[in-house]
């Protein structure tokens, strides 16, 4: 077994301006909604948006 590194398929695919507006996006917002995948700066906000957006 070799040990390779764990790559996703779009680092492949995108262009190194693509790649940087991701890593500012991920790092000025880190959180994440898995429902729709809105990002948030902070998890508090994460929080409400959930209770608010994807509460039944």
């Amino acid at each position: 077994m070799r040990n390779t590194p764990d790559i996703s398929s779009n680092s492949i695919t995108e262009t190194p301006q693509e790649r940087r507006e991701r890593f500012l996006l991920e790092f000025e917002k880190p959180f994440k909604c898995e429902k729709c995948n809105e990002r948030f700066k902070k998890k508090k906000y994460l929080r409400e948006h959930k209770t608010e957006a994807h509460s039944y």
